[in-house]
């Protein structure tokens, strides 16, 4: 396992509005070879402002994560709505857990630009 991080920015999105689904792929060190992802948990949190900011959302397995392949090492995020404290930049990263090793490693990290939105919710 490479220990290398991505950084994945998302700019441009509303406020209120889905973040729809985003897939990642996982590759050994290689770079063409699918990382096996059988053991692993995923796991991202949002947080407002920077890394160490507010806690806006942490997704799971189920809730704004679902696996396309896991032997495959591919994985997607998103599904979810993006209302949490207005426009602005909140960070996030992706974090697997191995679960037989308990190695955990920080794959993809960046940025999600939120611009203010006119029509209002419901």
């Amino acid at each position: 396992m490479a220990n290398r991080v991505a950084t994945v920015n998302f700019t441009e999105w509303v406020d209120g509005d889905t973040f729809t689904a985003r897939r990642f792929n996982f590759f050994q060190s290689d770079g063409t070879t699918a990382l096996d992802l059988s053991d692993a948990v995923p796991r991202v949190q949002i947080r407002k402002g920077s890394y160490t900011g507010k806690l806006m959302k942490t997704a799971t397995i189920g809730d704004g994560l679902t696996w396309v392949s896991q032997a495959d090492g591919e994985l997607e995020v998103g599904g979810f709505v993006l209302d949490w404290e207005g426009a602005g930049d909140y960070y996030y990263d992706l974090q697997l857990t191995y679960t037989t090793s308990g190695i955990i490693r920080t794959y993809v990290r960046g940025k999600i630009s939120l611009m203010p939105q006119a029509t209002q919710n419901a």
